[in-house]
């Protein structure tokens, strides 16, 4: 299905963070929203998650209408969001954390909840090796394997990906990366990334999306961003 976004408006207070954006993220593709600080990246997704009301515009999933809808019929459309900052329940083991990625499917679909989490271990092989320590005791990287692999549980259509990149050593991120191209070429979901490591992003997304000051500047093939010298320059800083 196609997620199709059409004058987007969301305002924090009088701060306008997204101004009428308008574009279409493909099935099976992952994209890649790139920008500065500021830009309102991490908003958009929040919106389309249903965390943050949009003040106008449309959000439509397919008939759906998302910005009509709450976080947990979202979630129940096959949209999962992965928050920025490696977010997992600390006190509880990889285990119990990937289980929580299912709770709501457990009672209906326990024998396919139990597949989906075994084949998280496979996409994250550390994780497998560490399911019984608590999340407090993991890396930063392999938190992040576990905040993604928890949102894989639900078996998502879309997965909206927030700063995967954050903080993690170069060889890390490289790995978590890859994995996503991966997961997306064997599974065919859709990925929509938001990413302020530009060029890693774009390397992997086969659209890329560059926001300024909350306005769509362009949504284009991520290889016509990556060698536009001029739009690199004057929006992404290198």
């Amino acid at each position: 299905m196609t997620l199709r976004v059409r004058g987007l408006t969301i305002d924090h207070g009088a701060i306008r963070a997204i101004s009428n954006a308008t574009f279409n993220i493909p099935q099976g593709s992952i994209t890649a929203v790139i920008g500065a600080n500021g830009a309102g990246k991490s908003t958009l997704l929040r919106t389309i998650s249903g965390l943050k009301r949009a003040t106008s515009g449309n959000i439509l999933w397919e008939e759906l209408e998302l910005h009509r809808l709450q976080t947990e019929q979202i979630v129940r459309a096959g949209i999962v969001h992965v928050p920025e900052g490696r977010s997992v329940v600390t006190e509880l083991t990889v285990a119990e954390n990937l289980a929580l990625g299912g709770i709501w499917r457990s009672r209906n679909n326990k024998s396919d909840v139990l597949a989906a989490i075994a084949e998280v271990y496979e996409l994250f092989p550390r994780l497998g090796e560490r399911k019984k320590q608590r999340a407090d005791t993991l890396s930063g990287g392999e938190r992040q394997m576990l905040a993604i692999g928890r949102g894989l549980i639900s078996r998502p259509q879309l997965l909206l990906l927030d700063e995967p990149s954050l903080g993690l050593a170069p060889l890390v991120v490289e790995q978590i990366f890859q994995t996503l191209a991966e997961l997306q070429k064997s599974t065919g979901m859709t990925i929509l990334l938001v990413e302020q490591n530009a060029m890693s992003a774009l390397r992997i997304a086969s659209q890329g999306i560059v926001l300024d000051q909350g306005q769509v500047v362009i949504a284009d093939d991520a290889r016509a961003i990556m060698n536009d010298t001029a739009l690199r320059y004057a929006y992404l800083g290198y």
